[in-house]
This record gives structure tokens, sequence and C-alpha cells, in this order.
């Protein structure tokens, strides 16, 4: 990311460029908003910037220097919130916070490695017992015997089949048998 320059000030890092133009846009929505003539407005809602600690980086810290310049016209510097500046500690202990969200992260990506694993494994498994139960439906389909349904009317037919041709011989030997006797 080239823009690191916002609003005249240099940020080292990505993640500082982006909080300011985050500030920026925050900040041109306040001033659209905001009713300069209102010193009342003007006055709580620089209160409420300075208390919540709403701005972080430069660009904000300059917005919030402009809005207590313009009402040191109206109010006593007593009558002011103080701007709150993190010191450099603090600074160090959100880059410590930082790193471990980077720890968080690289453990996320693992994790998310070994669930697609394992969702790989879960399709390649549906789509065999998928292959195997089309297997076996065009096994009954294209099978003649189609199992057990009509194995007894089958078996019947078979041996009524060998009985006629039984009988049939059992007739001819009769009737050799006659012949011979004669």
């Amino acid at each position: 990311m080239d823009k690191k320059v916002i609003d005249g000030y240099v940020f080292a890092s990505s993640l500082d460029a982006k909080l300011a133009i985050k500030e920026q846009s925050a900040i041109r929505k306040i001033q659209d908003s905001l009713d300069i003539n209102n010193m009342e407005n003007v006055y709580e809602t620089y209160n409420k910037l300075v208390t919540k600690n709403y701005f972080s980086t430069p660009v904000g810290m300059s917005f919030l220097h402009e809005m207590r310049d313009y009402l040191k016209q109206y109010y006593g510097e007593e009558e002011l919130a103080p701007i709150f500046v993190a010191d450099k500690n603090k600074r160090n202990e959100n880059n410590t916070l930082m790193e471990l969200n980077y720890k968080q992260l690289e453990r996320l990506k693992a994790e998310n490695n070994r669930l697609s694993n394992i969702k790989q494994k879960l399709i390649i498994a549906v789509v065999s017992m998928v292959i195997i139960i089309v297997g076996m439906v065009f096994i009954v389909i294209t099978n003649e015997n189609l199992g057990y349904f009509n194995a007894e009317e089958k078996v019947l037919n078979k041996y009524s089949a060998w009985q006629e041709r039984l009988e049939g011989w059992e007739e001819e030997l009769i009737q050799r048998e006659e012949l011979l006797n004669k």
C-alpha cells in the first residue's frame, strides 16, 4: 500500500494509515453534521470525542486540537477537557497485542487447513458411497433374477418343465415296455 501519507502525515505502517483514513472520514462526517454556530453542540461533541478517546492518530489529534482552539474563544482552559495522547508504552502494548492477533491468525489458518483436509476426505467418502449405491441399483435393475421376489415362481416353473419332460419320458418308456411285452 503506497498511500502512507494522509492529511500531511506520513505513517510507518499501512495499518496506521488505514486507521488515519477511517479517522479522516469520521472527521468529515462530524464536520458535515456539526453546526459551528451552536457552541453548546460543538462543546458537547468535543467532550464526547475527548472522553471516549475516539481519535488516536495525528490526523484525529489535530482535528481535536483545532476544535479546542476554536472553543477557547468561548470557554476557559479549565472548562475544556484535555486531549489524551497515548504514551509510547501503550503503543508497544498495542503492538504486542497485534502480534498475539497474528499468532491467533496463524492458529486459525492451521485449523482452517486441517478442516479443509477433513472436508476433502468427507467429500471423497460421500462420492464413493454414492458410486457404490448407484452400482447396487444398477445391479438390481440389470439382474434377471431380481433376488427373492420371483424365486419361488422361477423354481416352480423350472421344475414343472422337468416334470413335463419326465412325464413324457415315462410315457415313452411305458409304450416301449408295452411293445416289448407284446
